[in-house]
């Protein structure tokens, strides 16, 4: 019963998250309120981008590994991973639940496995994340746009990783 209860009020607390967005997104007023509510949602919004790209390239570590196993043994593959439109943030109020639309959420998502897959470099990651970063912050009416990845943007300017642009462009 107390798992039901529980599960029925993280349910709650995800059409709410939802619906805040949705409604930030609507809001056409430009006052202080209104720009204040644009920033809370891109700061929201930017911690489940960048968690869900940390979730993609985890969650694809552990598939890929679970899968050599699972042909090793001669079974079945398990399911591949999915993304969520909904993450456990941290916020001032303590941990709240966030959204992005699934759209959004699988395109960070498969950037997260492609990085995981070394299919992509850090630099080309960022690149991908910052342009949906840019498309929800244009849902949200958010100049600027906020920063994706600035967890690997600091890890990259703290000489983290170096990489040497492949097509011989400037980065």
């Amino acid at each position: 019963m107390l798992g039901k209860l529980f599960g029925d009020a993280k349910k709650e607390e995800m059409i709410k998250a939802k619906q805040e967005y949705e409604k930030t997104c609507a809001e056409t007023g430009d006052g202080r309120a209104e720009a204040a509510a644009r920033i809370r949602m891109g700061l929201r919004c930017r911690a489940v981008l960048d968690k869900t790209f940390i979730d993609g390239a985890e969650k694809t570590a552990d598939y890929t590994e679970k899968s050599m196993m699972a042909i090793a043994s001669g079974d079945d593959k398990p399911p591949a991973p999915s993304p969520s439109s909904f993450q456990t943030i941290k916020s001032v109020n303590g941990e709240i639940i966030a959204y992005i639309p699934i759209a959004y959420a699988e395109e960070v998502f498969k950037i997260g496995a492609a990085y995981q897959n070394e299919e992509i470099s850090a630099e080309q990651s960022i690149e991908l994340c910052q342009a949906i970063a840019d498309k929800i912050s244009e849902d949200l009416k958010l100049e600027p746009p906020f920063q994706a990845l600035g967890f690997m943007r600091e890890e990259m300017s703290e000489g983290g990783e170096s990489e040497s642009e492949p097509d011989g462009q400037p980065g």
